[in-house]
């Protein structure tokens, strides 16, 4: 099977309006064939029908009357016979003008005695004729009657199909380039909108047409398309800067614990901690700088986590018992901290990950510990109702600006850059 090589809108309709016109031509010309037809098949019933009166009737006058007044009746028909010497002879003139010519019949079709029907010209060639030749008794007779009606009546009937089609072509081309000025043009114009975005250059929007044109409808949803995808990547250049921000903190945070740990390490091999209260001030230095390590990469190994996008479990959750668990990890780790805990009722159901909960509470609470002053309580509390849980992280410290808290629960988002774990 051949594929079909594809073709624009445009091309597609410029073939369909050559096929519609090859259509007319074809319907015009077995319209105009068959009427004709059919009109010449009515003359030749009239010859069939006129020939045995008119011949019955006639005489050998020649000048156009017959011996029984009959004249008007017949004055259409041509009658004639073949004389002695095989040529024409004219027995009856019919009434078809002044430059009236009798058919011009050669010698071969007036010697053949068979009837038959056939079409000729007049001697002048001024008129057509339908020619009956047949035998009527031991004369070979013929009848002829002038077809011009018949072919006026077609020549009309072609200059009507010719106008017709024409104004039907003409119909289609208008609507065709209708559909095309509607149509195509928009479509061609988000095209090209469309190639300039594939280029990089998102600031373009298409031109919307009108609302309840499908090209305008499109145009609309390709502009709220590249609205949200502009949006996005907004989204995303943000989180990428406040990423790299993120990771040029934590190098710089990661570079004093090695530089401290390699430091006692290094002071140790050349023989400088010979003491042992100077050994075990610098392990537990090098204990702390560790921990403080340990927690930076904690933090990257949860972003990376939630860069998974693992998918939210929703099961029940006590959120009473996860804040008990998160208290009392957080008083064994500072056993010297103020810590608090305002329960309202004994169980708090709702549906959540457990996992995610529980790594949410541990951060909140390990910020507020280590943010605040050592002196300074923190509180925290569950509340719950029958629609909505909450849980509160409560201390006394310096708090944040407005603009800074606007943002402290974005990703990678630090108020201070230069600042480094204490």
């Amino acid at each position: 099977m051949i594929g079909l090589r594809p073709m624009s809108l445009r091309a597609r309709l410029l073939a369909g309006m050559a096929v519609v016109g090859a259509v007319l031509v074809v319907v015009s010309l077995f319209i105009t064939i068959t009427t004709r037809s059919r009109l010449v098949d009515q003359v030749d019933a009239r010859l069939m029908s006129y020939a045995p009166e008119v011949h019955e009737r006639g005489d050998d006058h020649g000048d156009g009357s017959d011996g029984d007044g009959d004249s008007e009746r017949l004055s259409d028909a041509y009658q004639g016979y073949v004389a002695a010497d095989g040529t024409l002879a004219t027995r009856y003139v019919p009434n078809v003008g002044g430059d009236y010519s009798p058919p011009a019949i050669d010698a071969d079709q007036l010697a053949d005695p068979r009837t038959r029907i056939f079409a000729a010209d007049s001697e002048n060639g001024a008129h057509t004729y339908r020619v009956l030749v047949q035998a009527v008794g031991e004369v070979t007779a013929v009848t002829a009657l002038p077809i011009d009606e018949v072919e006026e009546t077609i020549a009309h009937l072609i200059w009507v199909e010719v106008l017709g089609s024409a104004a039907i072509l003409a119909a289609l081309t208008l609507v065709s380039w209708w559909v095309i000025h509607l149509g195509i043009r928009p479509v061609r114009e988000m095209t090209r909108t469309a190639t300039r975005i594939a280029d990089g250059d998102l600031s373009v929007r298409a031109t919307e047409g009108a609302p309840g044109t499908e090209s305008g409808q499109l145009a609309s949803a390709l502009n709220r398309m590249l609205s949200h995808l502009g949006t996005a990547l907004d989204e995303r250049a943000a989180s990428e800067d406040r990423l790299r921000r993120f990771v040029a903190d934590a190098s710089h945070e990661l570079r004093t614990p090695v530089t401290t740990i390699r430091g006692y390490a290094e002071l140790y091999r050349h023989g400088g901690l010979t003491d042992r209260a100077a050994l075990d001030d610098a392990m537990r230095r090098t204990e702390q700088e560790a921990i403080r390590m340990g927690k930076l990469v904690e933090d990257m190994l949860l972003l990376a986590k939630l860069d998974e996008e693992r998918p939210l479990e929703r099961r029940p959750v006590d959120l009473v018992a996860l804040v008990r668990d998160a208290v009392a990890d957080a008083s064994a780790a500072s056993p010297d901290r103020d810590l608090a805990l305002e329960i309202e009722q004994p169980t708090a159901l709702v549906l959540g990950d457990e996992d995610r909960l529980r790594q949410a509470i541990a951060n909140v609470l390990g910020n507020a510990l280590a943010h605040t002053d050592a002196d300074v309580p923190v509180v925290v509390a569950v509340r719950h109702d029958d629609a909505h849980a909450t849980i509160e992280v409560r201390d006394r410290g310096h708090g944040m600006p407005a603009d800074v808290a606007k943002r402290a629960t974005e990703r990678f988002f630090r108020a201070d850059p230069a600042r480094s774990r204490h």
